[in-house]
């Protein structure tokens, strides 16, 4: 297969443009160094459901 880099921005030609379209020098997910982006809301539970898991739990 030939090498199809544009001479002028040394960037290689895109092979596809669906979910698998992601630039090849990232990380998947939170894989690579630095600190891990957990911007996401806490997941809330009621007291009934925690305690319901916590006694599951225990009683493995």
């Amino acid at each position: 297969m030939a090498d199809e880099t544009d001479t002028e921005t040394g960037k290689r030609e895109k092979i596809s443009n669906g979910p698998n379209a992601r630039p090849r020098n990232e990380t998947i997910a939170q894989t690579g160094p630095g600190l891990p982006n957990d911007t996401s809301s806490p997941v809330e539970i009621d007291e009934e459901e925690a305690r319901r898991i916590e006694d599951k739990i225990r009683s493995m």
